[in-house]
């Protein structure tokens, strides 16, 4: 019976850390996703730059009635748009994250309001890679939806 017990224990202690480590991964994946966030809240340049990798890239999806239209960008290029006289607020509405060793992506659905006014609400997609410094976007692809949240 302690034999029993002792390698109930043993194969406890093996899954313990793997699951500890994937949830220290997600929240590391929805802490980024955060800061995303506030940097665009508080149009904060150093943070925004932080979170992206060098050559990272957004792409936006939009469609108008029997079309699409794409957009695509340069991460970087955002903060030349940063505007004092507009307070961008995006809020989570729920994170789905997948994380397989060093690449996480994260669905996150989403509403946005531009000076305490709603503008779209949408999903994004952020994939992240784990760099030497830590996570970092690489691309963020989202969608702008005015109606139908």
């Amino acid at each position: 019976m302690k034999n029993a017990i002792l390698v109930v224990l043993l194969l406890v202690s093996f899954y313990c850390p793997a699951q500890e480590s994937i949830d220290n991964g997600e929240k590391a994946i929805i802490e980024k996703v955060n800061q995303f966030f506030e940097a665009l809240e508080k149009q904060d340049t150093t943070l925004f730059a932080s979170l992206a990798y060098a050559d990272a890239e957004i792409w936006t999806v939009r469609r108008r009635q029997d079309s699409v239209r794409i957009g695509h960008r340069n991460y970087s290029d955002d903060t030349k748009n940063f505007d004092p006289k507009r307070v961008i607020y995006e809020r989570a509405l729920r994170y789905d994250i997948q994380l397989h060793q060093d690449i996480a992506v994260a669905w996150v659905p989403y509403t946005l309001h531009v000076n305490q006014d709603f503008s779209h609400c949408g999903v994004d997609v952020f994939t992240f890679l784990r760099t030497n410094d830590g996570w970092k976007i690489v691309s963020l692809a989202y969608s702008i939806e005015p109606d139908g949240c």
